[in-house]
Order: C-alpha cells, then sequence, then structure tokens
C-alpha cells in the first residue's frame, strides 16, 4: 500500500517533498493511516484535530490519541475547541464547515502548503448515492474530487477494507466513533445498508461504479470548458455581468445550457427561459442575485439584499482572521481606550480559537459602562439596529461567552487592565 500511495501522491502532486502538508486527522483509522503513509514516505507534514465535544470524554479522547500520535511521529498538532450541542441541527454539516474553515486557517498562520484528508473509496461511493436520493445533478454525481484548491484527498483509490488492514498490518492504534454506527444520518446508512449490498452483487460492482465516475468527472470538465468559451461574449463591468442575447440564443439543448450557466447564481432554469421571452424591463430574483431583460441583452447583477456570507461561524486564531471580516491580533504593550473598530482585551481570559458568529435569542453580555447583564437582543433594541443591522452583526466569543459586539461593545469580563497580558483587536 506504501508503494500504491506513493505513486498515487506524486501523480497528483508531482513531487511531494517539495510540499508541506496540513494533515486532518480525527483519529479515526482512515486519518491514522494517512499520517502513518505521509510519514514513511518522509514527507513534511502537521496534524490538525478539531474537538467538537459532542461525545464528552470519548471527545477528549479522540484529542489525546491525535496529540500522542503527533507526538510519536514527531511533527506538530494544532488542536481546536470548537464545542457543538449534541441537540444541534445540521451537526455534521456544522462540523464539516467548521473543520474546514479551521484548517484554511492553520494554513494561512503557517508555512504549509496543501491540505490532506482522508476520504476514501467507499466515502466516494457513499456520496454518490446520497446525492442520487437527494436529486443531485451533474455536478453531484461526479463525486467529491481528488483536487480542489488547496485541499486533497489521496486515499481516495483504496477501499476501507485496504485501509484496515494497512492498519492491523502495521498494529496502529485508533479511535472508534460510536456515532459512526448510528443510522439516523443518511451516510451511515448507506455505509451499513446500502453498501455491503452492492458489493455483494458482483465483485467489480463496486469498482466499475468509481470507474462511472470518473467518466462522469472527466465529461463535466468538457462542459466546463465550453461554458467557459461561452462566457467570453459577457463583459464584466464591476460585479456586473452583461450577457448578449446572442450568447445564449442558439445554445442546444438550451436547457441544459442555460440550467449550467445560471444555476450557479441561484437561478431555476424555468425562470430563465420565461424571462428571454418576455419584453425589455422584466426581471427574476433569488437570494443572491437579480437577472434584468433587456432588448438586446441580460444583466446579471448582485442582489443589493445580499448578505456578505451565508456562514454564520468561524474559528478565529491567535493570528486573525481575513474573511468574513478583517480581524488583526496583536500584542500590545500598553492598553489604551477602546474605540469602536480597536479593543484591548485580557489574554489570560481568551480560549483561542476565537469564535465569530452571527446572534442568537438568547444570548447576553456583561457590558462595559454598566452593571449587571443584558440581552443581546435588547441592546440591538437601544441601539435602534434594525432587522437587517441584527441579521448582519458579528459577535467574537470565547467558548460560549461574548466577548466583543463587534464594532459596539465589549463584555467587561475581558476588559484589560494596567496588569494584564494585554491583546490589540482591530477590525481592518
Amino acid at each position: 500500500m506504501v508503494q500504491r500511495f506513493k505513486g498515487h501522491i506524486t501523480s497528483l502532486l508531482g513531487t511531494p517533498k517539495k510540499q508541506r502538508f496540513l494533515l486532518g486527522v480525527s483519529g479515526g483509522v482512515d486519518s491514522v493511516v494517512l499520517a502513518h503513509l505521509v510519514h514513511k514516505l518522509q514527507l513534511d507534514f502537521g496534524i490538525a484535530h478539531v474537538n467538537y465535544a459532542l461525545r464528552g470524554a470519548e471527545s477528549d479522547a479522540d484529542e489525546q490519541l491525535v496529540r500522542d500520535l503527533a507526538g510519536s511521529l514527531g511533527v506538530v498538532c494544532h488542536v481546536a475547541q470548537a464545542p457543538i450541542a449534541p441537540d444541534a441541527s445540521g451537526i455534521q454539516a456544522r462540523a464539516r464547515e467548521l473543520r474546514y474553515h479551521w484548517f484554511r486557517e492553520v494554513l494561512k498562520s503557517n508555512p504549509y502548503d496543501t491540505i490532506l484528508t482522508a476520504h476514501h473509496a467507499d466515502d466516494q461511493l457513499e456520496t454518490l448515492f446520497m446525492r442520487l436520493m437527494r436529486g443531485s445533478g451533474l455536478e453531484g454525481l461526479g463525486g467529491i474530487h481528488e483536487k480542489n484548491d488547496v485541499l486533497v484527498r489521496p486515499l481516495l483509490p483504496f477501499f476501507k477494507a485496504e485501509i484496515l488492514a494497512y492498519a492491523k498490518d502495521q498494529k496502529l492504534n485508533w479511535r472508534e466513533d460510536v456515532s459512526n454506527s448510528a443510522t439516523k444520518y443518511l451516510r451511515n446508512a448507506i455505509r451499513h445498508n446500502v453498501l455491503p449490498h452492492l458489493k455483494e452483487l458482483s465483485a467489480d460492482a463496486a469498482v466499475n461504479t468509481l470507474t462511472s465516475m470518473q467518466h462522469l468527472r472527466d465529461a463535466l470538465a468538457g462542459i466546463a470548458s465550453q461554458l467557459q468559451n461561452i462566457k467570453k461574449a459577457w463583459t464584466k463591468q464591476g460585479e456586473i455581468f452583461v450577457i448578449p442575447l446572442t450568447s445564449i440564443g442558439t445554445l442546444n439543448p438550451k436547457s441544459f445550457w442555460l440550467h449550467h450557466l445560471f444555476a450557479p447564481y441561484g437561478f431555476n432554469v424555468k425562470e430563465v427561459e420565461k424571462l428571454l421571452k418576455i419584453h425589455a424591463g422584466k426581471k427574476c430574483t433569488c437570494d443572491k442575485y437579480v437577472l434584468k431583460r433587456e432588448r438586446d441583452h441580460l444583466i446579471l447583477a448582485p442582489n443589493a439584499e445580499t448578505v456578505s456570507t451565508d456562514q454564520d461561524y468561524f474559528l478565529v486564531p491567535e493570528t486573525g482572521i481575513e474573511t468574513p471580516i478583517k480581524l488583526k491580533i496583536s500584542t500590545a504593550s500598553n492598553t489604551h481606550k477602546p474605540t469602536a473598530k480597536c479593543v484591548f482585551l485580557d489574554k489570560e481570559k481568551l480560549d483561542f480559537p476565537l469564535i465569530l458568529r452571527r446572534w442568537k435569542t438568547a444570548d447576553v453580555i456583561y457590558p462595559t459602562g454598566m452593571t449587571g447583564k443584558k440581552k443581546v437582543a435588547k441592546f440591538f433594541r437601544d441601539e435602534k439596529m434594525s432587522a437587517r443591522d441584527k441579521k448582519q452583526q458579528w459577535l467574537l466569543c470565547s467558548g460560549d461567552d461574548i466577548v466583543w459586539v463587534v464594532s459596539k461593545r465589549i463584555n467587561r469580563k475581558f476588559e484589560a487592565s494596567a496588569n494584564t497580558n494585554t491583546l490589540q483587536i482591530t477590525l481592518v
């Protein structure tokens, strides 16, 4: 398996020894094997782990195993504490969102080139069946990509059985997440109830299915190339596209190409087709964009009411964060009076990574300049904030505590004084 892995990662990345990798390691067998293989090839890497505290002591044991693994391999271990309530909705999606955001923040603030994750062939098959059941388009049915920007998945050609066999042969230690057996999650239900039957149909069923997915990805690459050719006739003016009707009038089959051109912006193909048949001045609107019909062209523009990001939860390392807002964090030698865009906090009271999130109904803060606590909702009312302003307001938190209603008020519990180790946080 080591030689196959070496050949595959080389085919993906050229010369892996010229790069430094950040490995996402949960403590499960897949990511432990990935770390072991990368170490076997003597590649330069570090490990990143997110503890969601979903399973109490079990989650802490996962974290400890990852720390021990990093220690045994002699590599750096980056750990984020990002608790998720067990009764929260969309737990798996939120965990995935947090995980990838954290990995990218670590990548930005450390000398890593590429993120590696341990997705394998069984994950690919599970993804296909999940997306089939949800009525996915061609893009979704193509499955997981081996390379996506700085994210690479070098174990995709390997099946779970191969990974387990390697782990047992090498006498590796890993942790089993009991939630992986809970079939209330669709992915787990497919893993335990569908894939075993697929593999029983024939010895080649799984391999042939993966081959078909690769053919589909190749077709999608061809479609993407043609879409770029079509868009060469579009004129971009800032964030606005001017689309000549001549560039889309002769497309065939029209509904297919209109879907691939406009669905990424949130438009239903039937709405676009209807717009093409009516007179100038009409428009259709989705969450983020407006598409307006003019006499001989369409105007595609951002919706003025669009919020800058749909994601509402970000991890903030000690180096700060670039998006969705830019926060610069630095050590301050002196404590000064805070301003709307610059606050001074007691570093010893902060647990990193901090959390940048939207407000919740039950949120409370202990504002500077007053005694007692105050509901954030009431604070917003007192500030005469509109519904849109409330929706766009960011809160900087340490664990469950609100530290700063960004650009408005800090929590006096975290306020720095002359005798504290002070951090300066600036909204740039």
